[in-house]
């Protein structure tokens, strides 16, 4: 009764007749034609095409808001694989990063979920990257300021080394996600990996960066300080305020532009630093790293545009020890990427994502995690969170917008004097803006804890116990090399890799803890859990109008008409193993169950 005063208030549903109840095996045909469209909150919504002048703007915003994430994760790996001792190596390797940004995002949004959501370099790639070579011994010492062209070389190849191995590692491992992504398997993982096993991996992800993060802030402890007190007032304090525009019109500049806002103040001050001398000219004197001029030859010197390109660092190899660190990654990345979808789904004010644009999206990933190892970007590709809350907060959730977005990264990274500057910056700002870049992923990580009822005596020991497994076994393992020797070599790398990993390694103990001990449903996080399983229609016809967005953009009418389609776990008339298909008539887009 309740349900029919509710839809006679509402004259835009009140002709719809609700289906018969029939066998899963026959069709029944819902009219949706005359529901009121999705997005109905939003300035623009997915499908809409604004005006240039607001995807211009609203382009450079995403952009202003990846780069920082796309520069830090950069300048984190380029230690391990010892490219900081070569910035035209660093410039490249930025080069490169900023340039499958843009083609990852362009493939997810245009044929993977057809969500606006940006694809970035993920931090879950750093703790593997960081364990795997240190296994393969330290980086050598800085070249002088008289090295041969010889001496440069050998560098090159020795960190070029590092990379294929990662390059390779990462392939075979993206040949997994891709598997798992157009067959439907996620399923599987989302059965046994709950939210205690995610804010315990994405917490420990953190543990391997905090050393690099400090020796960058510690070449000069007053800039970073610095940097980092403008990030948190922009972004905590000055984030309320907006600047006030003509015609009566305002920007949210603290908002959108924390990072670079910080990074372009500090920069400026480590100008005038330098050019009045305040900073040592001397390189053995402590605060020579912040001044502005030292890498002035390289950026002079270097090309104005570069085409980064498949195998530029050389073939890649591959180790067991390196697939099975990148496939911890892989299975940490999708999980994620998943919880990204709903919540821009979400924010976007479209229908949850379906099963089938799930699929497709992590399957999508997986080939840009591909092209990512053989490009030669040092990390796989995921999801980015933080471009969703700029949906939220400006009300634009237009595709139009994202790849406009995509474009600026993609000519970035053709730009390589403006790569060669960004790698050029002081070290100590480097290290400011990955700590700021820290905290999110850590505070992403404490954040799934609100799934799970974590004040219960199970849950706060599988917490405690597995961040101190995560935390003891790898840093005995430090103390202690060589530790293991099992009389296999193959043996010994996976388990230097797996004990040696403290996010693979906590991540492991917290999702068997979280499977064996027994607990509620709330325990075990069973509002998650249902948050992913919901299905692609629904009872509310409101809902299931707003479903064309995760359409293909080409095709469709072919592959509504062919019933195999059907069966296909990525394919948009795809609704799950056994279950009633869908599938949306050619001219009016109803769907019929």
């Amino acid at each position: 009764m309740e349900n029919g005063q509710n839809d006679a208030m509402d004259p835009d549903i009140e002709n719809i007749k609700p289906a018969k109840k029939e066998p899963a095996s026959e069709m029944v045909e819902v009219d949706t034609s005359e529901a009121r469209p999705r997005g109905y909150g939003m300035i623009y919504r997915v499908e809409d095409r604004p005006p240039w002048a607001d995807v211009v703007l609203m382009g450079l915003q995403h952009f202003s808001i990846t780069f920082g994430s796309v520069l830090s994760m950069a300048m984190v790996i380029t230690t391990p694989l010892c490219f900081h001792l070569d910035r035209s190596m660093v410039a490249q390797l930025v080069a490169t990063a900023c340039f499958m940004t843009g083609v990852t995002t362009i493939m997810q949004t245009g044929l993977g979920t057809r969500i606006p959501i940006v694809q970035g370099m993920s931090a879950t790639f750093v703790g593997p990257i960081i364990v795997m070579m240190n296994m393969r011994g330290p980086c050598p010492p800085p070249l002088p300021g008289n090295a041969t062209a010889q001496e440069v070389d050998d560098l090159r190849e020795f960190a070029s080394g590092r990379m294929r191995e990662v390059q390779g590692s990462l392939c075979l491992a993206s040949l997994v996600q891709i598997v798992i992504g157009f067959t439907g398997c996620v399923g599987i993982l989302l059965s046994v990996i709950g939210p205690i096993t995610i804010a315990t991996s994405l917490v420990l992800i953190c543990i391997p960066i905090i050393p690099i993060v400090i020796d960058s802030c510690a070449t000069h402890w007053g800039i970073s300080s610095f940097c980092i007190f403008l990030i948190v007032l922009f972004s905590q304090f000055l984030d309320k305020y907006d600047i006030p525009c003509p015609r009566k019109k305002k920007f949210a500049l603290f908002t959108f532009f924390p990072i670079l806002l910080a990074v372009g103040i500090t920069w400026v001050v480590c100008l005038i630093l330098t050019l009045t001398n305040v900073f040592p000219e001397d390189p053995s004197i402590y605060g020579y790293s912040a001044r502005t001029d030292i890498y002035n030859v390289q950026i002079r010197n270097s090309d104005w545009f570069r085409i980064p390109y498949p195998g530029q660092w050389g073939i890649p190899t591959a180790s067991v020890r390196g697939f099975v660190g990148m496939m911890a990654a892989i299975i940490a990345g999708i999980v994620d990427s998943i919880g990204d979808y709903y919540a821009c789904a979400l924010i976007g004010c479209v229908p949850p994502p379906p099963t089938h644009a799930i699929n497709r999206g992590l399957g999508v990933e997986g080939i840009g995690c591909l092209l990512a190892g053989l490009w030669g970007t040092g990390s796989g590709y995921t999801s980015y969170s933080n471009n969703i809350a700029a949906i939220g907060i400006t009300k634009v959730a237009s595709r139009s917008v994202i790849y406009f977005s995509s474009v600026i990264f993609i000519v970035a990274g053709l730009f390589a004097k403006f790569n060669m500057f960004c790698a050029s910056l002081p070290q100590a700002i480097i290290g400011a803006v990955m700590a700021s870049m820290l905290g999110i992923v850590a505070s992403v990580g404490y954040a799934n804890l609100q799934y799970v009822k974590v004040d219960t005596s199970r849950n706060l020991f599988i917490l405690g116990l597995a961040l101190v497994i995560g935390l003891g076994v790898p840093g005995y393992l430090d103390r202690n090399p060589g530790s293991i020797e099992t009389g296999s070599e193959t043996f010994n790398q996976v388990l230097d890799i797996f004990l040696g990993s403290p996010m693979l390694l906590g991540g492991f103990a917290a999702c068997l803890l979280d499977n064996v001990v027994r607990g509620t449903p709330e325990e075990k996080g069973a509002g998650w859990r249902g948050e992913m399983d919901k299905p692609a229609g629904g009872s509310d016809i409101k809902e299931v109008s707003g479903y064309s967005i995760y359409d293909l953009p080409y095709g469709m009418e072919w592959i509504r008409r062919a019933k195999w389609t059907r069966y296909v776990p990525f394919s948009p008339t795809f609704n799950g193993f056994g279950k009633p298909q869908c599938r949306r008539r050619r001219n009016k887009g109803d769907i019929n169950v």
